[in-house]
């Protein structure tokens, strides 16, 4: 069974480390979460991080980089406390990913 990690701001780490999760990693800026994220990958210290949506914003371009295979670790985006994305963003992103067309909700 692998282990689980987070990488997330203050709270959100905070919270996951009183829940049990032992890997647990603040970052506050986006060099600062890629920087983590290479060290995790490198040492292969987890199979499984969970970051907030911000964090995944920051290091979406180093998960997975275009390989048709699985990579450890699986990365996993939740809300902040404060919520997350609104569904349409969701949307329009994934719309912008796969067809190449952005989409505005006004």
């Amino acid at each position: 069974m692998g282990k689980i990690g987070v990488m997330a701001d203050k709270e959100t780490a905070i919270y996951f480390k009183l829940g049990g999760v032992k890997n647990s990693w603040v970052v506050r800026s986006e060099d600062e979460a890629v920087k983590t994220f290479e060290d995790i990958k490198s040492k292969q210290t987890v199979s499984l991080v969970i970051v907030t949506d911000t964090v995944f914003d920051w290091i979406k371009d180093k998960v997975g980089q275009g390989k048709k295979e699985i990579e450890l670790p699986l990365v996993v985006s939740i809300p902040t406390r404060r919520g997350g994305k609104s569904q349409v963003d969701l949307l329009a992103d994934l719309i912008k990913r796969t067809v190449g067309v952005e989409i505005r909700v006004q």
